[in-house]
């Protein structure tokens, strides 16, 4: 999927930066949002101005531009040149903050110092309705417009004399945010390699508990030696459990209790490993056609595909599940949240 870049302002004053915008958006492989392109679908019945807003929520990413024009009034106010009204770009903007759409806000620099004279007289103009003329700013809406945008702290803004300029800072921007993205899945690996380190111990563990246990019954198991064996098989199953899990994983709103319950999902789990077995697939790497027998076997045995999948690790624990027994103790301990969750975590 294209990430989807709308690009709001006034149009006629700005049209030609809009179209140069337009142009830069696609050389990135992004889509640009603009309504005089026809990439807002319009819905009948219902003013123009509500199909902006709604494809302003299906965007990614904004662009807002402010130029001296204030625009279009929105649906249901009444343009006026001092009193204060919405407009449609204004709307746009709300409506961006309201979906938590990343925005960066472009000011025309001449726009902004006479936003400067703006404040310097803010008392005059807002409280004694004194008019004042600017050179560049048509309408003294931009001005409450940019003070209301202001006050968002987060938001960034910088200020532009051309279309370069614009461009300039939005390229910047966007090599920061994707060098963030990388930086987030290193982390992410490394994180997954301590969690990795720390079930490691964990099972050791939980392997140590069990022998230590048995040995406090019978001390080195020298009056019965089935008794050693029992212990080692335990260790195994442990093994297997916690090998599950480094395996396989589901998104969390994959698994629901009320779909299946827990040891309903974990025996259709092992019977689709089964069959797995049997056809060689855990033993080595996944290719993709192994991937795609993978699907097939989970969808029939009506269970939902994990989101990861590294079964080749499993394969030498596989014997263990000839066993009834075996299979019993499995689910009996995967069924606990303390792994049974751990499924859900990816």
């Amino acid at each position: 999927m294209k990430p989807r870049i709308f690009i709001s302002s006034t149009f006629y004053d700005l049209k030609y930066i809009r179209e140069d915008l337009a142009n830069f958006v696609r050389s990135y492989g992004y889509e640009p949002i603009l309504f005089e392109d026809g990439d807002i679908g319009y819905a009948p019945g219902k003013n123009l101005d509500f199909s902006c807003y709604e494809s302003m929520r299906n965007s990614d990413m904004v662009i807002l531009v402010i130029g001296g024009e204030y625009g279009s009034a929105a649906s249901g106010e009444k343009k006026d040149e001092f009193k204060e009204y919405m407009s449609i770009t204004r709307n746009e903007f709300r409506t961006a903050v309201e979906s938590g759409i990343p925005i960066f806000v472009m000011i025309d620099k001449k726009v902004m110092a006479e936003y400067g004279v703006y404040e310097a007289n803010y008392n005059a103009i807002e409280k004694e309705n004194i008019t004042m003329t600017f050179p560049t700013t048509k309408n003294v809406n931009v001005f409450r417009f940019i003070k209301e945008i202001k006050g968002i702290v987060t938001l960034p803004i910088q200020e532009f004399e051309r279309s370069s300029d614009i461009k300039g800072f939005v390229s910047k921007q966007w090599a920061d945010m994707f060098k963030n993205y990388l930086n987030s899945l290193k982390e992410k690996r490394e994180n997954k390699k301590i969690e990795s380190s720390v079930d490691d111990i964990k099972a050791l563990i939980q392997k140590m508990d069990v022998m230590l246990n048995s040995l406090g019954e019978n001390v080195l198991l020298k009056d019965n030696p089935d008794e050693y064996k029992e212990v080692i098989n335990k260790q195994e199953i442990l093994e297997f459990c916690n090998s599950l899990i480094k395996n396989f994983g589901w998104h969390k709103d994959d698994i629901y209790d009320a779909y299946y319950d827990r040891e309903e999902f974990i025996t259709r789990l092992l019977k689709c490993l089964l069959e797995l077995k049997e056809k060689n697939i855990l033993s080595k790497k996944i290719s993709e056609e192994d991937f795609s027998v993978i699907m097939n076997i989970f969808d029939r045995h009506e269970i939902k595909p994990p989101s990861f999948f590294w079964g080749y690790d499993i394969d030498k624990k596989m014997d263990l599940l000839s066993k009834t027994q075996n299979k019993k103790a499995v689910i009996e301990i995967m069924v606990k949240d303390e792994y049974f969750l751990k499924l859900t975590e990816s």
